[in-house]
């Protein structure tokens, strides 16, 4: 089955990705996954629209794995799933790899959607919530 709920792309590791050792440093691969995440959720609720609603993600933790080191001109694979949606609560799970395969990185994300004006967190929005349900039922 299909997961509208994953996403998957190239990354190309650039010169100000890498530390004086040439390893790419470990905070890239946080801004990567952010990068994946918003990617992930623009195919279901754009920023734009977030915004018009006065609404917003926000991330509260945080827990990377760093496997092995990548270096530059290595081709590098990264994926990203939702894993978990509840009343106020989203989840993400990420994985880099390179070399076919071998894992570099795998991290889980949490958050929750906040009111832009009160900063408090928010129901995840419903057109969220509805394809997430619909998701989990065909799952």
């Amino acid at each position: 089955m299909n997961n509208p709920f994953f996403l998957e792309k190239e990354i190309v590791i650039q010169g100000y990705d890498i530390d004086y050792g040439g390893v790419v440093s470990n905070i890239v691969y946080i801004r990567w996954m952010d990068d994946l995440r918003t990617a992930l959720l623009k195919e279901h609720y754009p920023i734009e629209l977030m915004a018009e609603d006065g609404i917003a993600p926000v991330v509260n933790k945080t827990h990377a794995h760093y496997k092995r080191p990548s270096l530059f001109g290595d081709s590098l694979k990264a994926g990203i799933r939702i894993t978990m949606l509840e009343k106020v609560r989203w989840e993400v799970e990420a994985e880099i790899t390179k070399d076919g395969g071998k894992t570099v990185f795998t991290a889980v994300q949490s958050g929750a959607f906040v009111d832009l004006k009160s900063g408090r967190p928010v129901t995840v929005p419903s057109v969220l919530a509805e394809k997430w349900a619909e998701f989990r039922k065909e799952a």
